[in-house]
């Protein structure tokens, strides 16, 4: 019997590491990516910031039917500040802010934000060099954030630095979804895997302070919030060799 079942083995044992080519073969994958995107905004983020611009990176587990799954991160930043109405009694006649030195100092005021979610999509061959390449659709579920954030280049603004920042920064977050569609290319010999492509967020947030400086109170405001905008990434597919082979165990 001990026998049957080693002759068994080395029969089945060559199949179980049988390599498989991206040229040719339609592979189960573990891809992780990193991605910059840069987002036009609407609703009402956009009364408070200008376009944004996002870093991040993703996991996607990639099935034999060329379905796609896994966690997304994108950390973004705005440059552009709207609302000014904020620091409104914090400032001097002249709109500046007094240094504990006792000096007159504009901060750099702008966003910081981030999205995090999971993601589900399939990848349709219609396009590109293999099966494993095509036109990429993916929708996704999670947490929008976002907050103002103050820069202070040399000395400190009393009123807004450590705690008191929660007073005006209007930390707001909620559930969001993004959705995506685009082209993701597999290379059959060379390391140059890649997608690009135009993605939505769309979210229900509402600000989370107890206290807002320039409203003397909470702000209760239900807000609806849009960001869309062009996303390229870079896969890197765990387990892909220069050759364009992969191999299972």
């Amino acid at each position: 019997m001990a026998k049957k079942i080693l002759a068994l083995a080395f029969l089945f044992f060559p199949l179980l590491l049988s390599a498989q080519t991206v040229r040719d073969s339609c592979l189960r994958m573990n891809i992780f990516s990193c991605h910059l995107s840069g987002q036009l905004l609407g609703g009402d983020i956009a009364d408070r910031y200008g376009p944004t611009l996002g870093v991040g990176g993703s996991y996607l587990f990639k099935t034999r039917t060329n379905w796609v799954f896994g966690p997304d991160f994108t950390f973004f930043s705005s440059g552009k500040f709207k609302e000014e109405s904020i620091l409104a009694g914090v400032e001097d006649p002249n709109g500046w802010f007094i240094t504990n030195n006792g000096e007159p100092m504009l901060p750099t005021i702008n966003e910081r934000g981030f999205y995090a979610g999971i993601k589900l999509g399939k990848i349709f061959p219609v396009i590109g060099p293999n099966k494993n390449s095509g036109l990429l659709i993916t929708a996704s579920a999670g947490l929008l954030q976002y907050k103002t954030f103050f820069r202070l280049e040399e000395y400190s603004i009393p009123v807004i630095i450590g705690e008191y920042t929660k007073l005006f920064d209007h930390l707001t977050n909620g559930f969001a979804l993004n959705e995506f569609i685009g082209y993701l290319h597999m290379d059959n010999d060379q390391p140059i895997n890649f997608y690009i492509g135009f993605e939505f967020h769309q979210a229900w947030t509402e600000c989370r302070r107890d206290w807002n400086y320039d409203l003397f109170g909470p702000d209760t405001k239900a807000r609806h919030d849009f960001l869309y905008g062009i996303r390229v990434g870079w896969l890197f597919p765990i387990g892909k060799k220069t050759t364009g082979t992969y191999t299972y165990f």
